[in-house]
């Protein structure tokens, strides 16, 4: 397999600056939502039903496409660093399991651990509202007090959850944590098998063919697809490689027409009008379609205000994806502890202050967790290379 012919393009900084707020903006819209689910009532409970709170409802109801598009900005980023080490021939999976090891763990297990505390806590304290013992309405059947087990911890350490354990107490987000972690193993298992098989040296490529046919098994259909939509964005790879849209009034229409094709896409997803065109592969795809807009979008490539403040937001952006739920269920718990609030304007702002003091909370816990990957990967690698 002749790889010579492409390259993966190196990203402008303002391209990279659009993928941060992208970044950003997908856990944003995974905490609202599920701070909207927790503290309001569902919408056909509203008492004064109106297209503000129509608007409202619709927007925060995105948290699992959401994921999607972390998905395809993960597949997109990944697979061109792979396929840029593979092309160099500086590819070694000893750095790729450092990189992603490290940039999993260093939230993943503060995240364990501070979900347990919350969760504990709120069992504890909060035993009479039912939230840690019962099932909660539109957050799926987990029930926080009976998945927090030694084994379910050490289950989502291993990214297992959903796959022969459930996700860790009540932090249901952790769901694609797994999907994620098995999408890292797989794609260079399967692009290091291909390239082996081209050159025929069935040594590597039988070996790594059979590993790549036992994570498929494992992983299971429905995980399968998943990695469909993480695949868009290597794809997405290629296509910036080869294809450039070279002037801005050709850009301007592109995005309109792939911001439509979102647009119908999303909406089929929260309203189940068309099934096929709101699935999680249809959603991933026109985001794909859209990123290849963005990506080429001049914006902001000499505005240092915006490319600093994309940076920031996006800098915390994985830690308040794993940190968030375990402490809203305790706030709501505390808060609300019985009948969830109709949304007028006094406890909209009361929902406001609630978010704000979630993500600064995960903004904190960022400063000493997600900010310190990179010195994590160099401890980790002064502590091999002192065993070698």
């Amino acid at each position: 397999m002749n790889m010579s012919g492409w390259e993966p393009r190196n990203l402008s900084a303002s391209a990279s600056a659009h993928l941060d707020v992208i970044r950003a903006a997908a856990a944003w819209a995974v905490m609202w939502g599920h701070l909207r689910t927790l503290f309001f009532v569902d919408f056909q409970h509203l008492h004064s039903p109106g297209w503000l709170l129509g608007a409202l409802y619709f927007s925060t109801g995105f948290g699992h496409q959401a994921v999607m598009v972390f998905f395809v900005l993960s597949g997109f980023l990944i697979s061109a660093t792979v396929t840029k080490s593979h092309m160099s021939g500086t590819w070694s999976w000893r750095e790729y399991a450092i990189n992603r090891s490290t940039r999993l763990y260093v939230v993943l297990i503060p995240g364990l651990l501070l979900g347990s505390l919350w969760d504990l806590a709120g069992s504890a304290l909060f035993a009479s509202t039912g939230l840690y013992t019962h099932p909660l309405s539109d957050l799926g059947p987990t029930i926080a007090s009976n998945n927090l087990s030694v084994g379910n911890f050490f289950g989502n350490l291993f990214f297992l959850q959903t796959i022969i354990c459930p996700t860790f107490g009540s932090n249901t987000p952790l769901w694609s944590l797994a999907n994620e972690f098995w999408y890292y193993a797989l794609f260079p298992a399967a692009l290091s098998a291909l390239l082996a098989f081209f050159k025929k040296d069935m040594r590597v490529a039988m070996p790594l063919g059979v590993v790549v046919a036992c994570l498929a098994a494992f992983l299971g259909l429905d995980k399968l697809m998943g990695f469909l939509v993480w695949m868009s964005g290597c794809a997405l790879v290629f296509a910036c490689s080869k294809f450039q849209l070279r002037t801005k009034s050709v850009v301007f229409f592109y995005l309109v027409l792939s911001v439509l094709v979102l647009f119908v896409c999303l909406s089929a997803a929260r309203t189940s009008i068309a099934s096929a065109l709101g699935s999680d592969l249809a959603v991933g795809i026109a985001f794909t379609l859209f990123l290849f807009g963005v990506l080429q979008l001049k914006l902001g490539a000499g505005s240092h205000p915006y490319l600093s403040i994309a940076h920031q937001f996006a800098g915390f952006s994985y830690s308040l994806y794993v940190l968030h739920f375990p402490l809203l269920l305790f706030l709501r718990a505390w808060i609300v502890p019985s009948q969830r609030w109709q949304p007028d304007g006094v406890h909209l702002f009361y929902g406001s202050l609630i978010g704000v003091a979630v993500l600064v909370f995960a903004w904190t816990i960022s400063l000493f967790t997600e900010n310190k990957t990179r010195v994590a990967r160099h401890w980790i690698r002064k502590r091999l290379s002192i065993s070698d």
